[in-house]
Parts: structure tokens; C-alpha cells; sequence
């Protein structure tokens, strides 16, 4: 969801919901962070964030889940909703987490835009069970037959293997208004 807010002291800041999916090195000190949103890729650059005691080094950590303020193309500001950095500790997680990440870049640079929020959200919640150290090979079976279901890929509907679906869209995303 984004939110065009106007305040006295900040003109035209958007606030972002969304994923870290992707960080490259742009600068010395600078990043370029892709972010997955409940309305698509979106790139933005985190300016200063490779500087030693930088604010917001620890908010563009791949995986993390946030509410970016942005203005411009640029990351100004970060609310963590869930930092997922237990994922970067076992090396299973982490291989299955970036597996999740290139899905969900590939499918929503296609162009799949009708399913992308549900995909989001699925995003969300596989990537929060696998920082909750659930079982990692599951999350993501479940995960990625979940986004097979919602890009019309049918699975036989006898099969108890949509619970995951079900499960993973009851995330609410939260309103970003309440944090201004």
C-alpha cells in the first residue's frame, strides 16, 4: 500500500510496505535496494547506508520486511516490521529464501500484476516462517505451490496442500497512517 502524506517538515514522502529483495552496491557507501510491494518491483536507492553507525544499514538487509519512507528514489526512513535476519544464520534458509526471492522477482517482472498483491503476501508470510526456524523444505513446497495456485497453475483441489494459501493471504498488512 502506499501512502502520499503531507506534513509541515516533509513534503511529498511516500511510505512503502514491502520486502528487501534485492541490494547492489551503487556508491561507496551507497545501495540500490529492490523492494517487493504489494504493487510491484519497485528500485530505490539507500544513500550513506555502508558508512560505519549508518541508521539505516540494519533496514536494507536482504529479507527484511519494512515500512520505507521514501521521497523521490530514495530511502529516508524505515519502520521493521519483521528484520527476518535468523534466516542469514543456517545456510538452508538462506538458500531457500533467496530460491523465494528470484520467484517472486521473475514472476512480478512478467508482468502479473492482477496476483502480484496476493504473491505479496505469500512472500510475507514464507519469508516470516522461515526467520521463525519452521521446517524449511515445507515453507517453501508450500510457498511455491501456493504461487503456482494464484497464477492459475491448477492443483487438484482434493489435495490438503492449498492450507498454506489460505494461511499466508490472512496477513494484514499494517496501516502505515498509525506511524506518522
Amino acid at each position: 500500500m502506499v501512502y502520499i502524506i503531507y506534513r509541515s517538515d516533509v513534503k511529498n514522502t511516500e511510505i512503502v510496505f514491502g520486502i528487501v529483495i534485492k541490494t547492489k552496491k551503487v556508491a561507496e557507501a551507497d545501495l540500490r535496494v529492490t523492494l517487493l510491494c504489494a504493487e510491484g518491483l519497485k528500485n530505490f536507492t539507500a544513500s550513506g547506508v555502508l558508512k560505519k553507525g549508518a541508521k539505516l544499514t540494519s533496514s536494507t538487509q536482504l529479507f527484511t520486511i519494512a515500512e520505507f519512507s521514501i521521497i523521490g528514489h530514495k530511502i529516508v526512513g524505515a519502520h521493521v516490521v519483521n528484520p527476518c535476519h535468523d534466516i542469514t544464520k543456517d545456510i538452508k534458509r538462506y538458500y531457500l529464501a533467496c530460491a523465494i526471492c528470484e520467484v517472486v522477482r521473475r514472476v512480478a517482472s512478467v508482468g502479473e500484476t492482477k496476483d502480484l498483491q496476493k504473491i505479496f503476501l505469500l512472500t510475507v508470510g514464507a519469508l516470516s516462517d522461515l526467520s521463525d526456524g519452521s521446517q524449511t523444505r515445507a515453507v517453501f513446497t508450500e510457498y511455491f505451490t501456493a504461487v503456482l495456485v494464484t497464477l492459475g497453475y491448477g492443483i487438484d483441489e482434493k489435495t490438503d496442500i492449498n492450507t498454506a494459501y489460505v494461511r499466508y493471504l490472512d496477513i494484514q498488512i499494517p496501516d502505515t497512517r498509525m506511524y506518522l
